[in-house]
């Protein structure tokens, strides 16, 4: 099973890594993009990726 690493590099405007180690392969989605779709060629998987902020969490309730 192939696993993946997320995650926001440091910095004052953070992007979004992900990278399948496996394969060394790796894309960073710049700041300001809160989604992003990440595709490994060899182990033939795609993940979308999206980044939310705390602030944005409402109740499940809230939303209807």
């Amino acid at each position: 099973m192939t696993t993946y690493e997320i995650e926001r590099p440091d910095g004052p405007e953070r992007g979004i890594r992900v990278r399948c180690p496996d394969h060394d392969e790796e894309t960073e989605f710049q700041p300001g993009h809160r989604r992003g779709t990440f595709y490994c060629s060899i182990c033939g998987f795609e993940i979308e990726v999206a980044l939310h902020d705390t602030l944005d969490w409402r109740d499940m309730g809230e939303q209807c």
